[in-house]
């Protein structure tokens, strides 16, 4: 049963006095159809303006993972586990209004950039839905139209692989998967070096490409090696000499 609520108490001295609000909060059952009236004003909103009804997508699918991880903290673990299926139920609508509306090409790659953010930030996701929802992250970012936003976004979708290990991310470790990591950070090497063919002037890419590594050798990613990083600085060296 859940724990008594500040609001309990009052709630119980107004039925008793005979004055009981139907409509007096009662946590168990309003935070549920909260997020179903959130979702369909939401639906609402995306009809007039599709990206703003994603953003508020992933902003409620966030709040609704805080709900789990705070059911959680207090041995609820039964309501977590409801929190985190709203919020993964939330974050797959979002992507379907990203499919079906969101075409432009700048509003596609930010789109995409909030989802890694959303993404990172929530921590209670089971593994089968987190790693359903960030495979399919990396596969829009992949299909962006421009070369340089597609190298961009894959780049930051490598984050997605690997995420940080805070206190209550219970899972955070669980969901590491470094050869992914590799995978991600070897295809943006790829598209960079065809836009750097277009352009020199795109080696800039390289050295984003270049930070990432860097980032992900001090965090431990067992599949990168100071290898990948002295081939890269040397590559970046000799895009830079035909430069000047």
């Amino acid at each position: 049963a859940d724990a008594a609520s500040p609001l309990d108490g009052d709630v119980a001295s107004s039925a008793e006095a005979g004055n009981a609000d139907p409509l007096a909060f009662n946590k168990a059952v309003n935070c549920r159809k909260l997020f179903v009236f959130l979702q369909e004003t939401v639906a609402m909103i995306a009809q007039g303006d599709p990206e703003l009804g994603f953003k508020l997508y992933l902003q409620i699918a966030s709040v609704a993972d805080r709900c789990a991880i705070a059911a959680n903290a207090v041995g609820k673990t039964e309501e977590g586990s409801e929190y985190s299926a709203i919020a993964y139920e939330i974050m797959a609508q979002a992507f379907l209004l990203y499919e079906d509306e969101v075409s432009d090409s700048k509003a596609q790659q930010r789109s995409i950039v909030s989802m890694v953010g959303t993404l990172l930030a929530c921590r209670t996701f089971e593994k089968d839905d987190y790693d359903a929802l960030v495979t399919k992250t990396a596969q829009y970012a992949a299909k962006l139209l421009k070369k340089a936003d597609q190298c961009k976004t894959v780049m930051l979708c490598a984050h997605l692989f690997y995420p940080t290990v805070r206190d209550g991310g219970a899972n955070d470790s669980a969901l590491r998967n470094p050869q992914r990591v590799l995978e991600c950070l070897q295809r943006a090497l790829k598209i960079a070096d065809a836009c750097c063919m277009a352009s020199p002037a795109n080696v800039q890419l390289f050295v984003d490409i270049l930070d990432q590594y860097i980032y992900f050798y001090e965090n431990d990613c067992p599949v990168i090696t100071d290898k990948f990083i002295s081939g890269l600085v040397a590559l970046i060296s000799e895009h830079m000499a035909n430069i000047g």
